[in-house]
């Protein structure tokens, strides 16, 4: 029985040494959380700051004096109406990268070869005939 109570006395310190250490870690991070919540609270006021700030440089009523004295530098226009351009007058997107260039380059990697220093690319496959004029 003595064992018995030993053991649970025992039991019992390690408990309590947990307890604490849970309960100073648990303090620890309240601590940080706090510090993060007040840098968070500061950036936001900053950002606020920053955008007012953005608002009133953007303003045209400022814009438009600084526009006029630098006129002769910056050779800005009113926009015309043939700047104007239909969607459908919008080029496409070409169709993809040149294979053939690609594994060139590839080639004169892998044999070790600058593709800066190359006056002339590895073949990679059949060679076109020549035009002649």
């Amino acid at each position: 029985m003595r064992w018995v109570n030993l053991g649970l006395l025992l039991t019992s310190f390690c408990a309590l040494i947990l307890v604490y250490a849970q309960k100073y870690h648990a303090e620890d991070l309240s601590v940080q959380v706090a510090a993060l919540e007040d840098d968070i609270a500061e950036k936001t006021q900053e950002l606020g700051t920053l955008k007012a700030d953005w608002a009133y440089l953007n303003q045209p009523g400022r814009l438009q004096p600084i526009v006029e004295r630098h006129a002769a530098v910056l050779n800005l226009e009113p926009i015309k109406t043939e700047q104007y351009q239909r969607i459908e007058d919008i080029p496409m997107r070409p169709a993809g990268p040149d294979q053939d260039g690609l594994e060139a380059l590839l080639l004169s990697l892998e044999a070790g070869v600058d593709p800066n220093e190359m006056s002339e690319l590895p073949s990679v496959g059949p060679t076109p005939p020549e035009r002649r004029p």
